[in-house]
């Protein structure tokens, strides 16, 4: 059964999170050069050939043990299909990006929201393990463990929130000065030819790593530790699909300034409901 959900998941990576990644891509080849169907499958056809490519690239290395079987490429033809007619009814990528971006922003900062509170609690988890064990002689393994646990969440699921407001490390030399357009295409190349090949090769390639764990329901190798290691490795897919939901927002703000539209700011003030610890 898990062995299924794994697949399952795999394929809603390659067949679904992939191919909307490439929406803003596709608005802006076509942007005002097409009617919505014609962008859609305009969208079809640019996700369809990057597919193929990493097909190609799958068969060329079998090393990677990747490559996909004839009934996989069939399912992946299947929701593009699927997907490319729902993108057509939406009025085609510009108005499928305008409608998914606020949903990915949203989600990305309530993953953030729901883990910033673990900071104040790990670092009095840290606090009071340092006490127990200095002043009082006593250690406990499973409060040390869920000091990785709580840094794990934190760092994993507010990974997204740190590029939406470009909280993340930049090595900022020419980046910096650079009119808004060059940064729009730095932001936009950037997102497409790294963001997002290491997002879906952490989907594919993690499924069946995190599976494994929650088939044998992998825990702690002490007695008295956190016997949950599986949920701790559910948590790389789960930054994965945040992340490339960040990426589809800062891709959708470059390919409007690259368009000469009004762009989007990005930054923690643009929700009001934030706050800050």
């Amino acid at each position: 059964m898990l062995t299924v959900i794994g697949d399952i998941l795999n394929w809603l990576a390659a067949g679904v999170v992939f191919p909307l990644m490439v929406l803003p891509l596709a608005a802006l080849a076509a942007h005002g050069r097409a009617s919505g169907a014609t962008a859609s499958l305009i969208w079809a056809l640019i996700a369809g050939g990057l597919a193929g490519a990493g097909v190609l690239f799958a068969w060329a290395t079998p090393a990677l043990s990747a490559a996909p079987s004839p009934g996989a490429l069939a399912i992946f033809a299947a929701c593009l299909g699927g997907l490319c007619l729902a993108v057509a009814a939406a009025g085609g990528p510009d108005a499928a990006v305008a409608r998914l971006e606020g949903p990915f922003q949203r989600a990305a900062r309530a993953a953030s929201r729901a883990v910033m509170w673990l900071l104040l609690v790990m670092a009095f988890v840290q606090f009071m393990v340092v006490v127990l064990r200095y002043a009082f002689g006593v250690n406990f393994i499973f409060m040390q463990e869920s000091i990785t646990y709580m840094h794990g969440a934190v760092f994993l699921l507010a990974g997204g929130y740190a590029l939406l407001t470009d909280g993340h490390v930049r090595v900022d030399i020419f980046y910096r000065e650079a009119p808004a357009r060059r940064k729009a295409l730095v932001d936009f190349l950037g997102t497409y030819l790294f963001l997002f090949p290491v997002c879906i090769l952490l989907l594919w390639t993690g499924s069946p790593y995190v599976g494994n764990s929650w088939a044998v329901g992998e825990g702690s190798t002490e007695t008295s530790g956190i016997q949950a290691v599986f949920v701790l490795k559910s948590l790389i897919p789960a930054f994965a699909v945040l992340l490339s939901m960040a990426g589809f927002a800062v891709a959708a703000e470059a390919g409007r300034a690259l368009r000469g539209e009004a762009p989007h700011h990005r930054t923690p003030h643009a929700d009001p409901t934030e706050g800050a610890l």
